[in-house]
C-alpha cells in the first residue's frame, strides 16, 4: 500500500489489487479518489485469467505494471494449480499475468513493467527440479529463505526475458531491490516448531530491527523506476538504491535462464490467445 500512497502524488489512475478496506484510507490521505480495487488471487491461475480478462475488457491502456505481491513461507502448501505455493505466488503468477497484459501495455506511450525482487537472490539453488518442489532440510527457516530466494531470482529471469521480448514495442522491464524494511514481512509465517527454528525466528527479528529502513524510504525506488523520466529508456535491468546493480552471474547462462522461461510458459499454460488486448485512455494507469 506504500507504494500506492507515493504514487497517489503523480497524475494517475490507478488499478490495484489491494485489500477493500485499505481503499479509504488511500482517498481519505491523498484526496485522490480515481482508484480501482480488483480482486487478483495469485495462487490460482484462473483467477489471474479472470483478472486479466476483466482488466482488458474495461481499460483501453496500462502504462505500468508492478509485480509487487510476494511471501515468504506458505509452510510447504500446494496451490489448487499444484504448484508451490510460495512458488506460484512470487513468480508463476506474476509471470501469467505480465504474459496476459503484454498488449495493453503495449498500448501505452511508453509502457513500464516492474518486478520486485531482492538482492537474496544470489542465496539460490534454483533449477527446473527446485522451481516445482523446493528442496527441505534443517533449519527449515533457511529452506524457507532458499524457497523464497529462489523465486526471487525467477523475478529477475522474467525481468530480463520481457526486457528482451518487448524492447521494440516501447515497453520497458526491469527489477528492483528495495532494500529490507522495518517490517514483520518475513518472520512473521516463518516455521517456529522446533526449538532451533524458535530461536532463529526471534535472533531474525532483533538482527532487522536495526538492519532495516524505513518503508517509506523502501518504496522510494518503486516509485522511482514507475515514474521517471530518467529511466524510461533503460530496460533489462536491476536497481539497488537508485543505482543499477550487478546480478547474480547464473544469469549470464542463457541456457539456463531460457530452460526456467521455457518451463515457467508451459507450467502456467501461456500461448498467443490468452494474451490481452488494449486500447488507449487519457490518464495514465498503474497496477500493483
Amino acid at each position: 500500500m506504500d507504494i500506492i500512497m507515493c504514487i497517489e502524488e503523480t497524475d494517475v489512475v490507478d488499478v490495484m489489487t489491494i485489500k477493500r478496506n485499505q481503499k479509504n484510507k488511500i482517498v481519505t490521505e491523498t484526496c485522490h479518489e480515481d482508484i480501482c480495487v480488483k480482486h487478483l488471487d495469485l495462487t490460482s491461475f484462473n483467477s489471474v485469467k479472470c483478472f486479466a480478462k476483466e482488466l482488458t475488457r474495461n481499460e483501453e491502456h496500462l502504462d505500468v505494471l508492478i509485480n509487487n505481491a510476494g511471501v515468504f513461507c506458505m509452510k510447504h502448501k500446494k496451490t489448487c494449480d499444484g504448484l508451490d505455493a510460495v512458488m506460484q505466488v512470487n513468480h508463476f503468477g506474476p509471470f501469467l499475468l505480465t504474459h496476459l497484459l503484454t498488449d495493453l501495455l503495449k498500448k501505452s506511450d511508453g509502457g513500464r513493467i516492474i518486478f520486485i525482487t531482492s538482492t537474496g537472490a544470489f542465496l539460490n539453488n534454483l533449477n527446473l527440479q527446485t522451481l516445482t518442489e523446493p528442496m527441505t532440510f534443517s533449519p527449515d527457516i533457511l529452506a524457507t529463505a532458499v524457497n523464497y530466494y529462489n523465486s526471487k531470482l525467477c523475478n529477475m529471469i522474467s525481468s530480463i526475458g520481457f526486457a528482451r521480448k518487448l524492447e521494440s514495442c516501447n515497453v520497458t522491464c526491469n527489477c528492483l531491490h528495495p532494500g529490507m524494511t522495518n517490517t514483520d514481512f518475513m518472520v512473521k509465517v516463518a516455521p517456529d516448531d522446533g526449538y532451533i527454528e524458535k530461536m532463529a525466528k526471534k535472533f531474525t527479528k532483533e538482527v532487522l530491527k536495526y538492519t532495516t529502513r524505513d518503508v517509506v524510504q523502501a518504496v522510494g525506488l518503486c516509485t522511482f523506476l514507475a515514474t521517471s523520466d530518467s529511466v524510461k529508456h533503460m530496460t533489462g535491468k536491476f536497481f539497488v538504491d537508485y543505482q543499477v546493480h550487478s546480478q547474480p552471474r547464473v544469469l549470464e547462462d542463457n541456457e539456463f535462464c531460457t530452460s526456467i522461461w521455457n518451463e515457467s510458459e508451459m507450467l502456467t499454460g501461456v500461448n498467443c490467445e490468452e494474451k490481452s488486448t488494449g486500447q488507449n485512455l487519457g490518464k495514465k494507469k498503474f497496477l500493483l
